[in-house]
């Protein structure tokens, strides 16, 4: 089955609920809360108090499995210089994050 972008707030959310690793999540929520900026591994590495930059590219890669298995594109873009998640990715996955974090409080 071919791969689409995140289009939908029920995608975005399904994404988001699946990324449920400390690493993973930190990850993703700094690319939210950041979104048009490129950030090298090693500025997450320093960023978030990882231990190395393998940790940035485990995260990664998990996330890209959740999102294969979602039958979607990585919501960000992974280029030698770094990783960026552009506004509209950022957006909708900002929406997912309040919604899950909502029903988590209200659960």
């Amino acid at each position: 089955m071919q791969r689409s972008t995140m289009t939908t707030a029920d995608q975005a959310r399904a994404f988001y609920q699946q990324v449920r690793e400390a690493t993973a999540r930190a990850i993703l929520d700094h690319l939210i809360d950041h979104p048009d900026e490129r950030f090298e591994g090693a500025d997450l590495v320093k960023e978030l108090g990882l231990d190395e930059h393998s940790d940035v590219a485990r995260a990664t890669y998990r996330m890209g499995l959740i999102a294969a298995e979602l039958h979607l594109d990585r919501p960000w873009n992974e280029a030698q210089r770094g990783y960026l998640m552009s506004g509209k990715q950022a957006e909708l996955l900002r929406q997912a994050r309040a919604k899950v974090e909502t029903s988590a409080t209200t659960a």
